[in-house]
């Protein structure tokens, strides 16, 4: 444990030493230093489908990014693109700027508000008044908000958790994020019981998950392009943590014992991540991490993992220039297990299981935003093997995607008003 104390101070001490320097650690570059080539596939995987794309919807903000940077592993990025059986799109509902998607017991949808609250969606496409009882949220992060996520154990116990920040309590104090403990009332019009069972300063609250073993795992956002945070063994940017349901620390959590160390930390070296799902198969948390210019990435998460940001990277700063020159592999960081570019903005994931759509078995599901996309991933072994890119017609971005309890797939966009989409097999 020493050992391990010693390399994490070392790697925050180079992480705050970079960025301090000039420029942050990045070289100063204008964002079109890097054109795209003969080959570019872009972001919707073609350079002619880049064409028809573009001719609908406009161009994409990341259109012009054409750095390739070499993956580390074979099979890391720009798998082959695929084919699947055709599907249709059902709009159920629209409604107020949306962020997460849950499936309650009675066939309702429980969907959480970019500008705070919950509303409920009737499979008729009846939307709620806003649920009572949820709580005002502030912050600078965009998307202040998290959830809903239904405890395992929910059609008994009617739990569910949501996350979000709160604005500074004092002038020149940071925000603080808190993770929310509450029952959904009977008639599913308000919330109840309501309890914050964790809290802390600079916690941005982005995705959460329950493990098999019931713990909550807390995808926690940073911001900033190139900044030491995401290294730190005591800031909360840039980390999965994992606390259980009382809010409580787990003692067997991978830096519970080490001096100096946030004892909720789980993974440490995340620049923003936005989608996050357990996969049912592993019990492993796979999560969509958003890097600032390209070489966002897909990763399998393990327990004391770090992932390198800022210090490795495939992207780049907001600017153009290289995160720490551009530097992508280092020993002790693990690689993502894919990775995109351009920026694709990874946000929602869902293991898909169901018997709608049978090819899709075993693979995975990743929204985006500024690739206005939904993405399929055929894994095998673990790998992604296949790419094909849905819905990119409809020239939406795309904030969460959810298996319903009916094995079709539901895709909330990320637009004013949001529309909460349902793909259906095509007879």
């Amino acid at each position: 444990m020493l050992k391990d104390l010693r390399a994490s101070k070392a790697v925050l001490a180079f992480a705050l030493a970079m960025s301090l320097a000039p420029g942050a650690g990045a070289l100063s570059q204008p964002v079109n230093a890097y054109p795209p080539g003969k080959d570019y596939a872009g972001v919707s995987g073609s350079a002619s489908e880049n064409a028809r794309i573009e001719a609908l919807c406009g161009p994409n903000r990341n259109a012009k990014d054409g750095f390739v940077p070499t993956p580390a592993l074979p099979g890391q990025t720009r798998a082959p693109q695929v084919k699947s059986a055709a599907f249709k799109v059902e709009v159920l509902a629209t409604l107020d700027r949306s962020v997460g998607l849950a499936f309650l017991p009675d066939g309702k949808l429980l969907l959480s508000q970019r500008a705070g609250g919950l509303r409920t969606v009737d499979a008729k496409g009846q939307v709620s008044e806003p649920l009572k009882g949820t709580p005002q949220i502030a912050g600078p992060m965009g998307t202040s908000n998290t959830g809903p996520l239904l405890d395992r154990d929910f059609a008994k116990n009617r739990t569910l958790y949501y996350g979000y920040t709160t604005a500074p309590p004092a002038k020149g104090q940071p925000y603080v994020g808190k993770i929310l403990k509450a029952k959904l009332s009977a008639d599913d019009k308000s919330l109840e019981d309501v309890s914050t069972i964790y809290e802390a300063p600079f916690l941005a609250p982005r995705r959460l998950a329950q493990a098999k073993d019931g713990t909550l795992l807390i995808a926690s956002g940073e911001v900033a392009s190139g900044g030491p945070n995401p290294q730190s063994m005591s800031d909360p940017r840039g980390k999965v943590l994992r606390i259980r349901t009382d809010g409580t620390i787990p003692k067997d959590n991978p830096f519970a014992k080490t001096a100096g160390a946030n004892p909720a930390l789980y993974a440490v070296g995340f620049r923003d991540i936005q989608a996050a799902d357990v996969n049912p198969a592993t019990g492993e948390l796979w999560v969509g991490e958003n890097e600032p210019m390209g070489g966002d990435e897909l990763n399998r998460i393990k327990s004391g993992g770090n992932y390198g940001f800022p210090v490795i990277s495939y992207g780049r700063e907001n600017g153009g220039g290289l995160i720490n020159g551009g530097k992508t592999q280092q020993a002790g960081m693990e690689q993502p297990v894919y990775f995109w570019t351009p920026s694709i903005a990874p946000s929602g994931m869902a293991f898909y299981t169901g018997k709608a759509f049978p090819a899709w078995k075993g693979d995975v599901l990743v929204g985006a935003m500024s690739g206005r996309q939904l993405v399929r991933l055929q894994l095998k072994n673990g790998k992604v093997v296949g790419e094909e890119k849905l819905l990119m017609d409809r020239c939406k971005r795309t904030k969460d995607v959810r298996q319903g309890p009916d094995g079709l797939v539901y895709v909330v966009t990320d637009e004013t008003p949001s529309e909460i989409l349902r793909l259906v097999p095509a007879k």
